[in-house]
C-alpha cells in the first residue's frame, strides 16, 4: 500500500483594492467660447483628478495647473494630448513655444485615452491630486487650450478656468457591497426557516493531491504543495 503524506502551506501575499476606474459621466463641467469643454470630477478614496477635454474640432488639446493667484502659462504643470501619437502626457511649460513643452519625468496619469470622431476630439486622464509637486484644489489657478491641428503648436484658444473640488465629488463605484443580514428577523407569524446543516467536505484523494500545486486568485497566492509517496 503506498502511504501519501501532503503538507499544505498557505501563504497570503496581499492584495491591494483595485483602484477606481474614472466614470463616463462626469459631475462637473466648464467650458471656454471657442469650442472646448473640460468635464472633471473627484475621486475621494484615491485622491484623484478625473478630466475629460472635448473639442468641437479635430485638435491637440491641453489642461494645466498653476498654484493660486498664478495666472499665466510658464511653469504650469499640463495634460497634452496628441491624436496623432495617440498619447496623453503630463508637461512642464517653460515657454510660450513648442520648445518650451517639455515632458515631465514622472508620469504619474492613468485611464488616458485620446479618440476623434465625427469632428470632434475627447481625452481623458486620471491624475493624483498631489502631483509633480503641486496640489491640486479648488483654490489653483487652471488652464484649458486647444490647437488649430493634431500637431503640436500654437493654440487657436486658450482660457482660464476655475474648479469646484467640493462640490464635483465622485461617489464610489467599485468597492462591492453585501445586503444586511437579518439575524432572527422574520415577519409577524412567520416561523423562521431551519437551514440544514453543512454537508462535510470529504478529505482529498491521494489523485487529487498529486495535482494541487499553486493557485494564484486575485493577486494573491493562496496555496502551495508538497507532496511525497
Amino acid at each position: 500500500m503506498k502511504t501519501v503524506s501532503a503538507a499544505l502551506f498557505f501563504a497570503l501575499i496581499g492584495t491591494a483594492a483595485a483602484a477606481e476606474s474614472c466614470p463616463d459621466e462626469l459631475p462637473g463641467k466648464v467650458e471656454l467660447d471657442f469650442g472646448l469643454a473640460f468635464h472633471y470630477g473627484i475621486l475621494e478614496t484615491e485622491q484623484a483628478l478625473c478630466g475629460k477635454l472635448v473639442s468641437d474640432t479635430e485638435v491637440w488639446v491641453g489642461f494645466a495647473a498653476q498654484p493660486e493667484g498664478k495666472k499665466q502659462m510658464i511653469d504650469a504643470n499640463a495634460v497634452i494630448a496628441l491624436p496623432e501619437a495617440n498619447t496623453v502626457q503630463q508637461y512642464t511649460l517653460t515657454a510660450k513655444s513648442a520648445v518650451g513643452i517639455v515632458p515631465t519625468d514622472s508620469q504619474t496619469l492613468t485611464d488616458t485615452t485620446v479618440t476623434q470622431e465625427d469632428g470632434t476630439t475627447v481625452a481623458t486622464f486620471k491624475q493624483p491630486l498631489s502631483d509633480n509637486g503641486l496640489t491640486l484644489t479648488s483654490n489653483n489657478v487652471y488652464l484649458m487650450a486647444k490647437g488649430t491641428s493634431n500637431n503640436l503648436g500654437y493654440h487657436a484658444g486658450r482660457g482660464f478656468v476655475s474648479l469646484d473640488f467640493e462640490t464635483n465629488v465622485i461617489s464610489s463605484s467599485t468597492g462591492s457591497t453585501e445586503a444586511p443580514m437579518t439575524t432572527g428577523a422574520t415577519e409577524s407569524g412567520a416561523t423562521p426557516a431551519t437551514e440544514a446543516p453543512p454537508t462535510p467536505t470529504p478529505p482529498p484523494s491521494s489523485a487529487s493531491l498529486q495535482k494541487i500545486g499553486s493557485v494564484l486568485l486575485g493577486g494573491s497566492l493562496l496555496l502551495i504543495a508538497t507532496l511525497t509517496i
